[in-house]
């Protein structure tokens, strides 16, 4: 289940639902009256409709022959109401698009291929990231142009971390390795307390009974754990982007194994009983209920924080590094247009604003998202600086060596198939060699016969 305040991916059929939306639907939900071209923007993250909303209506002024109704669907089903909605033609014209669903929207022919526009329009596209703008690209298409970023940090509770003897600056400096665990296994014992006061490394610790866990783990696919142990390992879960899944390789085997590790070597970590999906509460109620005292969480979900902790009560520091250094997953979004819009000048119009500077900075630098254009990301962090939060090591992580997006058709099979045996793995009732077979080989077969 994808918690309203998240972004990240769920192992549900959602995807699978795509599947079938041919280039044979036509339409939108654009209405055009009084020479007034009306257009439908949808999005799925409550915690940013107002920032979008504001810069919509500078979109209107600048345009005020073009009407955008923005459209806000959770989560859960926003993808099928796409699937809804092209069967209906009643698509929105543009919607915000995943990396997760760009293979199947792209090869249902659902969005539009931006290259031409993009050279008739002469957009100098050297203003965004790089390894951004590569994600929404393929050969000589470009399903999109990079509107935010994110990517995966530590976030902790100030005050167990002072009562336990840890300060920011190591926290920032950690290192994991799969024999001892290192100094993040070592800080984890500090932060970890039994219902008796003992630590895991102290004789008598009660592991049935712990009151406050160092770090619960918590994400359907991997993204905020085992896919960044896996990076910091050596561990490729690609061999090449839209190719064969190679999760079941010594180095991600072992990642996945350090995770397990964490909770029934170590007990250090929050077992599978509080943290499996779809069940489990979100991080941010688990943080804030003293449950544990860090997590591995994507810089979408900073609001959330806010919103369940006390202000000044927590703060943003790196990811450990492991026996091949630092690494995170970093991921973005991109406004898609859908291939069949009755208005596609003026969805063009709309996409060229989303993606412009003046529309990302206002976006940024109201804390909403960082942005697609790296030159604008001091906005972002200045907005958190305010607030009593610095979100600067997302940006560090996001500079060093990171992974992208995993690009597949299969990526309703990975998911479904991953949650079933990953939640077995944190349960300590598979081993992370097993569920890695099963994990690769059903993916694979679903890449081969093209379910």
């Amino acid at each position: 289940m994808l918690k309203p305040t998240t972004r990240r991916l769920a192992a549900t059929a959602a995807c699978a639902a795509l599947v079938g939306l041919t280039a044979a639907c036509g339409g939108s939900s654009s209405a055009k009256a009084g020479g007034t071209v009306t257009l439908t923007y949808m999005i799925w993250q409550d915690s940013e409709k107002a920032a979008y909303q504001a810069s919509l209506n500078e979109f209107e002024k600048a345009h005020p022959n073009i009407k955008v109704n923005l459209e806000l669907v959770a989560w859960a089903q926003y993808w099928t109401k796409l699937q809804t909605g092209a069967a209906s033609r009643n698509m929105p014209d543009v919607f915000w698009d995943h990396l997760a669903y760009l293979p199947q929207l792209a090869k249902e022919g659902i969005i539009t291929d931006l290259s031409s526009k993009i050279k008739a329009a002469n957009l100098d596209t050297s203003i965004y990231s790089p390894k951004l703008l590569a994600q929404w690209q393929s050969g000589s298409v470009t399903y999109g142009l990079p509107k935010d970023w994110d990517t995966i940090a530590t976030i902790y509770n100030k005050s167990m971390l002072a009562k336990a003897g840890l300060t920011a600056d190591q926290m920032n400096h950690l290192t994991w390795d799969p024999s001892t665990g290192g100094t993040f296994v070592a800080a984890l014992q500090k932060l970890t307390v039994d219902v008796n006061g003992k630590h895991p490394n102290q004789a008598g610790f009660d592991s049935k009974h712990v009151k406050t866990y160092g770090i619960a783990l918590e994400a359907p696919n991997g993204q905020q754990d085992w896919w960044d142990f896996g990076l910091e390992n050596g561990c490729q879960l690609q061999d090449k982007a839209y190719g064969k899944w190679t999760v079941n390789t010594p180095a991600c085997v072992q990642a996945i194994q350090f995770e397990q590790d964490l909770r029934d070597k170590w007990h250090v970590a929050a077992p599978g009983s509080m943290t499996n999906t779809p069940n489990a509460a979100d991080l941010p109620t688990i943080l804030s209920k003293g449950d544990a005292a860090t997590t591995f969480d994507g810089d979408w979900d900073l609001t959330a924080f806010q919103s369940a902790m006390p202000a000044g009560s927590w703060g943003v520091s790196a990811l450990p590094s492991g026996p091949a250094g630092t690494g995170t997953v970093f991921n973005g979004l991109s406004d898609a247009i859908y291939a069949h819009t009755k208005h596609p000048a003026e969805a063009w119009e709309l996409e060229q604003w989303l993606a412009s500077a003046a529309s990302e900075k206002l976006v940024a630098d109201s804390g909403t998202v960082w942005p697609g254009i790296p030159t604008l990301n001091s906005g972002f962090a200045t907005a958190w600086k305010a607030k009593g939060v610095d979100v600067t090591a997302f940006q560090t992580g996001s500079e060093g060596n990171t992974m992208g997006y995993p690009l597949t058709t299969s990526n309703t099979t990975f998911n479904n198939v991953v949650l079933q045996d990953f939640n077995q793995v944190w349960l300590g009732q598979m081993t992370p060699q097993a569920a890695a077979d099963d994990v690769n080989t059903k993916s694979n077969a679903a890449i081969t016969s093209g379910n």
